[in-house]
């Protein structure tokens, strides 16, 4: 048997080709290949029976291609194409003159039906746009009428019929502010101004003192002035008297109680308004909107027509009072109109003012569209002919464009778009087939990256996507050709290595891995690092099947990262035990949130010159219904981890500043806080609440922060802590002297005070290292201003300790323990006695 290439191909389907020595290829099915060095080739089934097997990595010539089939038969392409040939030349030669007969007809009908539904969709599209601005038109002149009716409500409620009160009510300067507020929020909207009967200005928004100007020659003002029937009055453009822009005015009448002229309320709005409102939309070259009166006066136009371009003759004027009321059956009405085309037109009157919206496009511009549309088809039919002599050939063509966009989704569906690595699916299949298919030992890794959720957020998607690729080629790099690296989703890789056979030589390899990501990343002019966690499970000893491996390797991911970052771990099999009590621990605290099982203690704290009380810390317990009372050490770990802490946190601050606020007001609140609190962006708002509510004052309240909080510079905690400290709040550093502490980041920190470990602590008296750094610290805090207390004392001797080096305040069993609210206040009472 033998391939398109010459190539044999035996019973079983291996294939037998010579390679390039020194060349190999990976595949996710593999066909041996017999040569001088051994390969492999790719399968994809594509028929019944058959398979696509395509070279893959560095084997041999990249894409030669053959065709197999299981039972050991070949299918020739060539015959398959002749074939489709041969049936293709058949069909047309018979089809041939059926389409010549009715090629012509169905062109004529196709071209008419197609005019037809293109102009009928236009005019939807044109009446759809009229009805829209018809409303945002109305809405505009009813917002302005609103406030001119306001204005008209204060004169009548003044009861007065002579210019002399109308002059003294309206001509204020708190009239001219009441006119500026009401139409600051309407930005289209130029100015009000209010007339008397003479046609002079009483007050003007735009100006004080107002000017004199008299408009008694405006067509609005002899409009209303004339008719007793007529309230309001929409003008032509006219010059601005005061800035020369082109105006729309909008004039409302008031009369006397007698019923007699008394004056209007002018609203003038910028023609440009409305022609920059309608530019702003997409209509088309030839797209046109005007703005009429239902007398066919132009008001607004895009594309602008000044006032000479706009003096419609006698006939155009008739023929807009005829459109305005009786639009045309097909909508097209004739050059000189709107302009010298003729157009395809949509009216929508205004619901509240004699005005009219028109909406067009010229006849032309659809018609020239229009044979956009329609010249394939004449084209097509003119060719015909000739497609039916090449139609043996396009449809091998198609066939070819099949194949290949079948190989195309099939690498599509299997690799990841932004790495270019292979995806969920095509490590799934693989870890599959080479679990089924060997008994040999093989490793699984579970990559997680350390800090890309930091660099995502702080940094920008665009940022974090280019770090992804980068981590990607880095591993890629790492791994052997025999071993897949797969990106299973956001930064998350796994990688499959049969090499790697042994927990010694996976670790090692994880351990590369590591080491290769936690170098720096440049990026976007950023220098960033990306840093990972491995867990590592091995095939068949921690599984044999693709979901226990991942699901073990997961976890073994999970310890690493529970024992610090940047660590690989093997999985064992007490890591199971290890997350079902987590998951349980987790279910527990949702029941204890639920149930109300959390409480508040307060441990004091002491002024170390006189055992002064200073303040309680608030410190969260948990009433477990049958661990009983659980320290905090136990379960924050998981309320941060699962989102808890933050409706938790909230209460407690809440719950901690209304029990202060019952103590005497020289004894002040401590409460720790989360990073997870800040970093959701409530916590300032949060903080204010809670004292809001309690009515504690700011000055009497301590938040707690760890040094890893107030390193994230990122996140705004800086920016959000100075804000509480201007407020009063106190800001401490929790813990110091466990994590980065150093001089250089501790004078930049927004903090009042240092609160040192009692790691520390305990060993002080017994332990000169410790004693040191306690000194150290206390100078340090002292140089720098900061106050200083120390937690954990348990002794006198201690406590004499801390005194001689200049300790501000203590905590600890030796003064005081952790007591319930009640017994907080008695013992603050007690403290000021």
């Amino acid at each position: 048997m033998a391939d398109l290439s010459g190539n044999t191909v035996n019973e079983t389907g291996v294939w037998r080709q010579r390679l390039t020595p020194g060349r190999r290829g990976r595949c996710m099915r593999t066909l041996p290949c017999q040569g001088s060095t051994g390969g492999a080739a790719t399968c994809y089934g594509i028929g019944a029976g058959a398979k696509l097997c395509i070279l893959r990595g560095n084997c041999a010539e990249a894409g030669v291609q053959m065709s197999v089939r299981a039972v050991g038969r070949t299918d020739h392409p060539e015959e398959r194409m002749h074939r489709i040939g041969a049936r293709s030349g058949v069909l047309f030669a018979a089809l041939g003159a059926v389409l010549a007969l009715a090629v012509i007809a169905g062109t004529v009908f196709l071209c008419y039906s197609i005019r037809k539904q293109t102009f009928a969709d236009r005019r939807r599209e044109l009446e759809n746009l009229s009805l829209t601005l018809a409303e945002q038109s109305d809405r505009a002149f009813q917002s302005l009428q609103l406030v001119q009716k306001s204005i008209i409500e204060r004169i009548a409620a003044a009861n007065i019929e002579s210019q002399t009160a109308l002059g003294a009510l309206m001509s204020t300067f708190d009239i001219n502010e009441t006119l500026r507020e009401k139409i600051s929020g309407l930005p289209f909207v130029d100015a009000v101004t209010i007339i008397d009967q003479q046609g002079n200005l009483l007050n003007f928004s735009r100006y004080w003192p107002v000017p004199s100007v008299n408009v008694s020659d405006r067509d609005y003002f002899i409009a209303l002035r004339d008719s007793r029937n007529k309230t309001i009055y929409v003008s032509q453009p006219v010059p601005n008297r005061g800035t020369g822009t082109m105006t729309i005015y909008l004039a409302n009448r008031f009369n006397t109680p007698s019923g007699a002229f008394f004056g209007l309320v002018l609203g003038a709005m910028e023609q440009s308004y409305f022609e920059q409102f309608y530019g702003a939309i997409k209509l088309g070259r030839d797209g046109n909107i005007t703005l009429f009166r239902e007398d066919g006066a132009h008001l607004a136009s895009f594309p602008h027509r000044s006032l000479s371009q706009v003096q419609l003759p006698q006939s155009a004027t008739r023929i807009a009072r005829e459109l305005i009321a009786e639009e045309p059956e097909d909508g097209i009405v004739p050059a000189g109109l709107i302009d010298e085309h003729a157009r395809l037109v949509a009216v929508q009157q205004l619901a509240n003012y004699p005005l009219v919206v028109a909406v067009s496009d010229t006849t032309d511009a659809i018609e020239a569209r229009l044979r956009l549309q329609i010249l394939p088809i004449g084209i097509a039919a003119g060719l015909i002919c000739i497609a039916i002599g090449v139609a043996v050939a396009l449809a091998i063509r198609q066939s070819q464009a099949q194949a290949r966009f079948a190989a195309a989704a099939h690498h599509t569906a299997r690799h990841d778009d932004l790495t270019g690595l292979p995806n969920r699916l095509l490590f799934t299949e693989r870890l599959t087939a080479l679990l089924a298919t060997t008994r040999s030992p093989l490793a699984v890794l579970f990559l997680d990256l350390d800090y890309f959720k930091t660099v995502n957020d702080t940094l920008g998607h665009v940022v974090g996507d280019q770090l992804l690729r980068a981590v990607a080629t880095r591993v890629a790099e790492e791994a052997q050709p025999s071993e897949l690296v797969a990106r299973l989703g956001g930064d998350e890789f796994a990688i499959i290595s049969s090499q790697a056979d042994q927990p010694e030589a996976a670790l090692a390899l994880a351990e590369r891995i590591i080491a290769r990501i936690s170098r720096p990343i440049s990026v976007e002019d950023h220098r960033v690092i990306a840093g990972g966690s491995v867990g590592i499970a091995m095939a068949p000893a921690d599984g044999t099947s693709v979901i226990e491996l991942l699901k073990n390797a997961d976890l073994a991911l999970y310890r690493a990262k529970a024992e610090g970052r940047g660590q690989a771990r093997l999985f064992e099999p007490e890591m199971e035990h290890t997350a079902l009590s987590r998951r349980s621990l987790e279910l527990d605290l949702r029941s204890a949130w639920e149930n109300g099982q959390f409480f508040l203690v307060f441990q004091p704290f002491f002024r170390v010159g006189d055992r002064k009380l200073c303040g309680f810390e608030a410190l969260l317990r948990w009433r477990h219904p049958t661990r009983g009372i659980v320290a905090p050490a136990t379960f924050i770990a998981c309320a941060e981890e699962t989102g808890l802490i933050l409706p938790l946190g909230a209460w407690v601050l809440t719950e901690a500043c209304r029990a202060a606020a019952d103590w005497p007001d020289d004894v002040r609140l401590a409460v720790n806080l989360s990073p997870l609190q800040f970093r959701s962006g409530h916590m300032p708002d949060q903080i204010r609440e809670a004292l809001r509510v309690s009515g504690l004052k700011p000055s009497r309240l301590e938040l707690e922060l760890t040094e890893s909080t107030l390193l994230e510079e990122g996140s705004g905690i800086h920016g959000a802590l100075q804000g509480l400290r201007s407020q009063g709040i106190t800001i401490a550093l929790d813990d110091f002297g466990t994590g980065y502490s150093s001089l250089s980041y501790l004078r930049s920190l927004p903090i009042d005070r240092i609160k040192i470990d009692r790691g520390f602590i305990s060993r002080i008296c017994e332990d000169d290292p410790s004693r040191a750094i306690v000194r150290a610290v206390l100078q340090l805090s002292a140089a720098l201003k900061l106050e200083t207390t120390a937690e954990g004392i348990e002794t006198e001797e201690q406590l004499e300790t801390l005194r001689a080096e200049g300790c501000g305040y203590v905590q600890g069993y030796l003064l005081g323990r952790p007591m319930r609210a009640t017994e907080a206040r008695d013992m603050s009472f007690q403290a000021v006695s």
